[in-house]
Formats: C-alpha cells, structure tokens, sequence
C-alpha cells in the first residue's frame, strides 16, 4: 500500500507547474534533416512548450504492476485528474476501489474496502526522492538525471518512445530504467514504464485525455465517511488516530 502511494506521488508530480504562455516559434521533432541528437532536443522542447499551457487534464487510465512478490500480473484500471498546479485525484474502480487526492504537499489515499486511508505528508518526498527520479516537474529534469534517447524514428500517428537510464548511482538504486511514450500530436505523456532495481515493472497507460476542461472543485475533496480509520504518515514515522 504504501508502494502505491508513493508511486502515485512520483506519477502525479511529472505534471508541470502552469507556466507563462509562449510566442515562440513551435519545435517540430518530425522535421525533415534533423540527426538523431537535433530531433530529440526538438520533442523535449516541444514537450516543454505544450506542457506549459496545461491546465487542467482528465484521463482514463490502466495500470499494469510485476513483482516477485506477486503470484501473477495484476491490472487496475480508474480514472485521473489534474488542475495546475497541485491538485490530483486518481480514482481506482477495479478490481478494488482506491482514491487518491494530492493537494500541494499532502496525498490522502482511502481504501474503501479496508475502511480505512492513510493521509501521507509528501513534501519532503516531492523535493527530493521525485526530484532524483526525474519527475520534479518538467522535462530538464529528466535530461539533467537520466541519459535520454529516441527508441525508433518517428512514425505518423505512433508516439515517440522515450528511454531513459539513471546517470546517477544514487537514482539507479530505485529505479533501473524508464519508458516514456508520448503522443505526436498533443505531446503529451500516454504511457509510462518503469522498471525498478529489484526488477518489479509497474506501467500505466493513458487514454480519452481531455485538457483545459473545466473540473469541479469537489473533485479533489476526499469525502471519507465516518467509521473509517485514519493514519498520519511523515518521512515513514506513522501516528494512528481514532476513526
């Protein structure tokens, strides 16, 4: 469970802060002539262009996990939400309800067939673990702590396929390499796989990506009825308090 957590957490601070509109002229990565170095400075400054203008996005999306620890493959599937520049909700419908809303700095994640939900101060882990992971929040980051590279050259109508490894001893220790897939049209992020130094996978894959939609601001309101426990976790020391 609190794998998950922390998972969500790093997935959901790879979205941007909304930042300044620009005027520029837009990169295209499938310009003709451009070497293999030019077209993926081309697609990262894209990236960064489009990401820029994101408000707010809804998605639906799948979730597929390996491990040692698990007797064989296990699918969830939910729904995602995001408003710049904090707010995220994942909601899990199977095969068991789980919802996680990230305001700024706090996640609250309610496991309703447990009863229970663990409020998780994430701060510290944004700013540090994330950052080291590349999802600090925009693609320099990547590119600062990851060695990046286009799989195959871009195909009309088929994403770009990013794949990065940890430049670092201290990021490869969590994660062995990632995969990035992103769309050529929006530019944006439609699947993600990471692969862990123990070997556990964990993949998502986006799909009806709506941007700039309004979203109600009860959509990142966890409604938690009574009767369900609830535990304050900070940098792994764990309070319970009453239900």
């Amino acid at each position: 469970m609190r794998h998950l957590a922390l998972t969500l957490a790093l997935l959901s601070a790879a979205l941007p802060p909304l930042a300044a509109n620009t005027t520029q002229r837009l990169p295209d990565p499938k310009a003709p002539g451009l070497d293999g170095t030019a077209r993926l400075k081309a697609l990262v400054d894209r990236v960064k262009i489009e990401q820029s203008h994101l408000k707010t996005l809804e998605a639906k999306f799948t979730q597929a996990q390996k491990s040692a620890m698990l007797v064989s493959p296990e699918t969830a599937t939910g729904s995602f939400s995001y408003a710049a520049p904090d707010r995220v909700r994942w909601e899990y419908t199977a095969p068991n309800p789980i919802s996680v809303v990230i305001k700024g700095e706090e996640m609250t994640t309610w496991y309703h067939d447990l009863k229970r939900a663990d409020r998780l101060k994430i701060g510290r882990y944004s700013n540090q673990v994330f950052k080291y992971l590349g999802a600090s929040g925009n693609m320099d980051s990547l590119v600062e702590y990851f060695t990046v590279r286009l799989t195959a050259p871009p195909r009309k109508g088929a994403p770009y396929e990013l794949e990065l490894i940890p430049r670092f001893s201290r990021i490869s220790k969590r994660i062995k390499s990632m995969h990035l897939w992103i769309d050529d049209e929006t530019f944006l992020p439609v699947r993600l796989r990471y692969v862990e130094a123990d070997g556990d996978t964990t993949e998502y894959k986006f799909s009806d990506m709506k941007t700039n939609v309004g979203i109600p601001e009860d959509r990142f309101v966890l409604k938690i009825p009574k009767g369900v426990e609830t535990r304050v976790i900070d940098l792994g020391q764990q309070s319970k308090s009453e239900p």
